[in-house]
Formats: C-alpha cells, sequence, structure tokens
C-alpha cells in the first residue's frame, strides 16, 4: 500500500489538472537583499548612538523618534528573507543597540527598549545563522 505519497491526482481529495490551464502563481517570499539590509543597519547604527547621546542630554528626543521608526522594521524582519546581510553592519548594528540598551535610563522610553530589544533579536539570530563569530 502506498500510505506515504498522499492523495493521488484524480482521486476526490485532488481532482485531475487540466494540462492546458493556465499556471497558477506561487506565493513568493519578499527578499531583502544587501543593499536593502546595509543600508538599514546603517541607518539604524548611526541613530542609536545619536539617540543615545540624546536621551543622556535634556530635551533632544529626534534621534530615539526616528530610531523607533528604524527598530519597527529591523523587527519585522524574517530570516527567511534576508539574503546575504553584510555582517560587518548586522554586528555594528547590534553593538550600537546593546550600548543603547545598557546605557538608556529604565523611565526614558519604554517603548524604544522594547524596540530594541526584539531587533536586538533579529540580529542576533542573523549573526547565528550567517556564522557571525562576533559577540554583541
Amino acid at each position: 500500500m502506498d500510505l506515504d505519497r498522499g492523495p493521488q491526482e484524480g482521486t476526490a481529495d485532488r481532482p485531475p489538472s487540466d494540462p492546458e490551464a493556465p499556471a497558477q502563481p506561487r506565493a513568493t517570499i519578499p527578499v531583502l537583499g544587501s543593499a536593502d539590509t546595509t543600508a538599514l543597519l546603517r541607518r539604524c547604527t548611526a541613530l542609536a548612538a545619536r539617540a543615545r547621546v540624546d536621551l543622556l542630554s535634556a530635551g533632544r528626543r529626534s534621534a530615539a523618534e526616528e530610531l523607533e521608526e528604524v527598530l519597527d522594521v529591523l523587527g519585522s524582519w524574517d530570516g527567511s528573507e534576508i539574503v546575504d546581510p553584510d555582517p560587518t553592519m548586522v554586528v555594528l548594528a547590534a553593538a550600537a543597540l546593546q550600548d543603547l540598551l545598557e546605557r538608556l535610563p529604565a523611565s526614558a522610553r519604554p517603548a524604544l527598549g522594547d524596540r530594541a530589544e526584539v531587533a536586538l533579536r533579529v540580529l542576533h539570530a542573523l549573526m547565528v545563522s550567517g556564522r557571525i563569530d562576533a559577540m554583541a
């Protein structure tokens, strides 16, 4: 018996296919190439450094607000979408976010800290999957 093969063509579970029918489009996974990821990682690194300075200075918050937007994008990345990220930028962005989290006052911007932690998990996953050998 062929129980391992699943439903056969022409059975009640799967109707026979029409060879002249147009091919059904397959769902594609969006791909984030090196150029896309590098630009965002570079921006994240710069904004994290600026946000750290801004948050330690009274009254300056523009970099933190802009960084939150970048972290939302970075936090939404799925590892299967990312192709060949620049390992240097992955490590630099992770280090900048780690530094920001270590120096971020607890009451300053709790949403920024939460978003930074999510983004940092994504970057750590990239480092593991890409076998980037660095601590950040």
